[in-house]
C-alpha cells in the first residue's frame, strides 16, 4: 500500500488500523511522521527517526531512545482502543515528540546521583510544624542508609517522571497548540488515561493502600483532580496539592527537585510503609556498600498504577523548549506594537474602572495548502477557499489551541465611528478586578470540514426541522403593523398584564428589512463539560442552531469560553461565529469547541449580551449551555459566583435579552437555583431540542 492509498483512506476514515500489515509498512510510517514535518522544520531540527513496533509481549508503549521515537502498537493500551486507534497512536507520538523539545533528561540523571549519594537540596528544611520535622529526620535516616536508599530513590524518579509527563503535555498545549492532529491525539491520549485510573474506593479493594494513594497522585498530577476521594483519605491534602501544583508549574529545574522531595516528606509514613515491604537492594564491595536501585519497586509501581507513559530516554536537554517559550514570550511582547488589521477585534476590559486590558481576535489568513496526493484529491482541495485550507498538523484548536493569524492592536484612542463595532469598553465589577481577557478566532481543519456533515448529518436534518416550525410565524412577524411581547414599545397591552413577564407592550415595526430576530449561543467549555457527554451535546446544539439560523436568515453568534488556562489570560473566549465577522465557513470551526480549564460564567455572558445587544432586532434571544457551576481562580465560587451570575443576567434581561439556560442531565437544580426556573431548558435529550426551541421562540414572536 502506498503513502497516497494510505492519505485517502485516513480522509475516508476507512484506513484498517487491525491489519498489521499496514500498521509495519514503511508507508504507515511516513504518514504519521508527515503530521509532525511542520513542526520540526519551523524549529530547524532534524526529524526524528520513528519505529513502529508490534511486539504484543512487551509492556512499553512509547519512549525514545538516541534520535529515533518508538511506538509499540502491539501494546495492550493500542490494541484494545476500538473507536479512535489512529488517534491515540498520534497521541502517543506527541507526548514523545514534547518529551524530545521540552524535557532535559540529564535532571532525571543528577537527581538519581544526589539520591543515593544520601544528599537533597536545603531548601527542604523549610518546614514550621513538628511533624515534617519528624519526617525529615526519618527521611535522611533512610537516604544515609545505602542498604535502602535505592528503594527511596526508585520512587522518587517514579514520582519525578510523572511530572515531567504533566509538564511536557502542559508546554504542548501553550506553546504547540496550533499542531491540530498532535493536540487531537494528545487529548485522546490524556482520555484514555483518566478513564483508566479507578476511583480511590474501588483501587483499596484490589490493592494495597499505597497503590490506590498513588493513583490518586498521579489523577491529580495529571489532571489537577481526584477521583471519588475525600480529604481525608491523603494526610496533608491542602500541602500536597500546593507542592504538586508549584511543581509543575515551575520553571527552575531545582525547584522541581525541590517540590518532589517536599512531597515525600508530607507522605513519609505511607512511603515508608511501602518501602519497607520490598527487600534491600545494596552491592557490597571491600569496606563499602553501594545503594542500587530496586527494579522490584520499578516494576511494581509500573505494573499497578495508571494513566501513566514511558518517560524514555535521550540526551536532550531541553534547549528548543527554551527556545520555543522564550519565542513565544517576545512575541507577546511584539503585538503591542502591532496595528490592527480588519479582523481583529480589540476589546477593553475596565474592570476595576482604572487598568485597562486590550484583547485581539485575528482571523486566520496564513492557513497551509494541503498537499494533495492524487488528482482527484487535488480537484476537491481547488474547491475550497484558499484561506481555510489546513494540512493536517494545521491550525485546529481542539484544546488550548488561539490559532496561527497575526495578532494586531489599535489603540482605543483612535477608534472612529466607522468603526465603532471594532472595540467595546466593558466594566466587569469588583469580583472582576484584574482579570485579563482575551478573544480569540478559532481556525478549522480540512478534515472539519470534510466531515462535518457526515458527522452532524441528524442535527442538520432538526435544523430543518425546526426552520419549518418557525418560519411561518417570523414571517407573520415581518409583515404585521406591529411586534406584540415587548419589554418597551409604543403601545401598552393591558391584557398581557397578567403574564406577569412584563412583556406589556407593542412596537411598530420599521420600514425596512432588518431581521426581527438575533440568536447567540454561549457555551462553557470548562473541564467539567466533558462528563457525561456534555461537551458533544453542547456541539451538537451549536450546529443545530447554526443551521437553523442559516436557513432562516437570523444573525447569529456562537461563543464559548474558559477560564485560568494560562498565566497571560484569565478568561479565554472562543468566536465560533461573530456577528461582525460573518464568515459561512464558521460552521467547521465549532468542531473545535472542546473541554478545557475552570469557567468565570459571568465575564463571557457579559460578552456575549454586549455583542447581542449591537445586533438591529427586536427579538434577541441568549442561550447559554453550562454544567451551572462557576469555578476560577482564585475565589470565583460557590454563592460569590452565584450572586454574579444573578446580577448579570438581572442587568441584561432589563436591556431586552431573553435567556434561556440548557442543562444537561445532573445539572438542572444547579440551572435553575443560579438562572431562575422559568429560563431553564432541558437539553437531556437533543432529539427533543427543536420542538423546545420552536416553542421558546413561538412565545417570543
Amino acid at each position: 500500500m502506498d503513502f497516497n492509498n494510505i492519505l485517502r483512506l485516513v480522509r475516508e476514515n476507512n484506513l484498517d488500523l487491525q491489519d498489521e500489515s499496514i500498521l509495519k509498512s514503511k508507508e504507515f510510517e511516513e504518514y504519521i511522521k508527515s503530521i509532525s514535518k511542520k513542526l520540526y522544520e519551523e524549529y530547524n531540527l532534524e526529524q526524528d527517526k520513528l519505529k513502529l513496533l508490534v511486539d504484543k509481549n512487551s509492556d512499553d508503549i512509547s519512549y525514545i531512545k538516541k534520535d529515533a521515537i518508538y511506538i509499540n502498537l502491539g501494546s495492550k493500551s493500542i490494541r484494545k482502543e476500538k473507536n479512535n486507534k489512529l488517534e491515540l497512536i498520534l497521541g502517543y507520538y506527541a507526548h514523545e515528540i514534547g518529551h524530545r523539545l521540552f524535557t532535559d533528561f540529564s535532571n532525571q540523571k543528577i537527581y538519581e546521583k544526589l539520591i543515593l549519594s544520601g544528599s537533597l537540596s536545603e531548601d527542604i528544611l523549610e518546614f514550621d510544624d513538628e511533624e515534617s520535622y519528624e519526617n525529615i529526620m526519618k527521611m535522611y535516616k533512610y537516604l544515609n542508609n545505602p542498604k535502602k536508599s535505592g528503594k527511596l530513590c526508585s520512587l522518587l524518579l517514579f514520582i519525578y517522571q510523572i511530572i515531567e509527563d504533566s509538564r511536557v503535555e502542559e508546554s504542548i498545549y501553550n506553546y504547540l497548540s496550533n499542531y491540530g492532529r498532535l493536540i487531537e491525539g494528545l487529548n485522546k491520549l490524556r482520555d484514555n488515561q483518566y478513564n483508566s485510573i479507578k476511583s480511590f474506593k474501588i483501587d483499596l479493594v484490589k490493592n494495597k493502600t499505597f497503590n490506590a494513594l498513588l493513583n490518586q497522585l498521579i489523577c491529580y498530577i495529571k489532571f489537577r483532580t481526584f477521583k471519588e476521594m475525600e480529604d481525608y483519605h491523603i494526610k496533608n491534602i491542602d500541602k500536597v496539592k500546593i507542592v504538586i501544583d508549584e511543581a509543575i508549574d515551575a520553571e527552575d529545574d531545582i525547584q522541581i527537585l525541590n517540590k518532589i522531595n517536599k512531597l515525600s516528606i508530607f507522605l513519609w509514613d505511607e512511603i515508608e510503609e511501602y518501602l519497607e515491604s520490598f527487600n534491600d537492594v545494596y552491592k557490597e564491595e571491600i569496606n563499602i556498600i553501594k545503594p542500587l536501585t530496586s527494579f522490584e519497586i520499578e516494576e511494581d509501581l509500573y505494573k499497578n498504577s495508571q494513566g501513566i507513559s514511558n518517560t524514555g530516554k535521550t540526551d536532550t536537554k531541553g534547549e528548543i523548549g527554551k527556545q520555543i517559550k522564550n519565542k513565544k514570550a517576545i512575541n507577546e511582547d511584539l503585538r503591542k506594537d502591532l496595528v490592527k488589521s480588519e479582523n481583529d477585534e480589540v476589546m477593553e476590559i475596565n474592570s476595576d474602572e482604572n487598568s485597562q486590558y486590550k484583547s485581539t481576535m485575528a482571523k486566520d489568513k496564513n492557513a497551509i495548502n494541503l498537499i494533495s496526493s492524487s488528482k482527484e484529491e487535488n480537484k476537491n482541495c481547488n474547491n475550497i477557499n484558499k484561506e481555510n485550507r489546513e494540512t493536517f498538523d494545521g491550525v485546529s484548536n481542539n484544546k488550548n489551541s488561539f490559532g496561527k493569524g497575526v495578532m494586531k492592536l489599535r489603540n482605543l484612542k483612535e477608534s472612529t465611528e466607522e468603526n465603532k463595532n471594532d472595540f467595546k469598553l466593558f466594566s466587569y465589577g469588583a469580583i472582576h478586578k484584574g482579570i485579563k481577557t482575551k478573544v480569540h478566532r478559532p481556525g478549522f481543519t480540512y478534515e472539519d470540514k470534510l466531515n462535518y456533515t457526515r458527522s452532524n448529518k441528524k442535527y442538520i436534518e432538526y435544523a430543518n426541522k425546526l426552520a419549518k416550525q418557525v418560519l411561518p410565524f417570523l414571517e407573520n412577524e415581518v409583515s404585521s403593523e406591529y411586534s406584540k411581547n415587548r419589554y418597551y414599545g409604543t403601545k401598552f397591552d393591558a391584557s398581557n398584564v397578567a403574564k406577569k413577564d412584563f412583556r406589556y407592550f407593542s412596537k411598530k415595526n420599521p420600514p425596512n428589512d432588518s431581521p426581527t430576530m438575533a440568536l447567540a449561543l454561549r457555551i462553557d467549555e470548562s473541564g467539567s463539560m466533558k462528563a457525561n457527554n456534555r461537551i458533544e451535546m453542547a456541539r451538537a446544539t451549536a450546529v443545530l442552531m447554526w443551521e437553523f439560523c442559516k436557513k432562516c436568515n437570523i444573525p447569529i453568534g456562537i461563543y464559548g469560553d474558559t477560564a485560568d488556562l494560562n498565566e497571560l489570560e484569565d478568561v479565554s473566549i472562543y468566536s465560533y461565529s461573530d456577528f461582525h465577522n460573518l464568515d459561512k465557513n464558521d460552521c467547521y470551526r465549532m468542531m473545535q469547541i472542546s473541554p478545557k480549564s475552570n469557567n468565570r460564567d459571568g465575564v463571557p455572558i457579559k460578552y456575549v449580551a454586549d455583542k447581542l445587544l449591537d445586533v438591529e432586532a427586536d427579538i434577541k434571544v441568549l442561550f447559554i449551555i453550562s454544567d451551572g457551576k462557576p469555578l476560577a481562580k482564585p475565589n470565583y465560587k460557590d454563592e460569590l459566583a452565584k450572586e454574579d451570575l444573578k446580577s448579570v443576567i438581572s442587568e441584561y434581561s432589563r436591556k431586552g435579552i431573553n435567556f434561556f439556560v440548557a442543562a444537561i442531565g445532573n445539572d438542572r437544580d444547579v440551572i435553575k437555583d443560579i438562572y431562575g426556573e422559568n429560563r431553564f431548558l432541558d437539553m437531556s435529550n437533543i432529539n427533543t431540542l427543536p420542538n423546545r426551541i420552536s416553542m421558546i421562540l413561538k412565545n417570543l414572536v
